[in-house]
């Protein structure tokens, strides 16, 4: 596995790649905001490898939630599995609000914070 450098953030880009970060929040004001928002900006700041890949972040992890939560709703049919389904979907929210408010916590800093699993790295 090759590690890539984690870049900076240039102090002109942290709040606009901080605010990147917390617009996937959006869908919870905004009915598809969460998935929207980000790749607005990812449209108008794609010149920015920092913040359009952030933004790429914040639309994939939302449609990724939204993928999972739809693919255990199936679940609900079987009756016993209602509360393994409820749980799975509060961590599910907890992580969905959690990596959001981190990155833009390190965006704030300079940090350029990439999502576990689903992040991707600026080109």
């Amino acid at each position: 596995m090759v590690q890539v450098a984690n870049p900076g953030i240039v102090p002109e880009e942290r709040t606009l790649a901080a605010l990147t970060h917390l617009s996937g929040l959006a869908g919870y004001l905004i009915p598809l905001g969460g998935v929207l928002v980000p790749i607005l900006i990812w449209v108008v700041k794609s010149e920015s490898p920092v913040v359009s890949s952030i933004a790429k972040q914040a639309a994939f992890l939302n449609f990724v939630v939204f993928l999972l939560v739809a693919a255990t709703a199936i679940l609900w049919i079987t009756i016993i599995l209602i509360p393994v389904v409820v749980l799975f979907w509060v961590l599910l929210g907890l992580v969905a609000i959690a990596l959001p408010v981190v990155g833009a916590i390190r965006a704030s800093d300079g940090i350029y914070y990439r999502y576990p699993l689903i992040g991707i790295a600026p080109r």
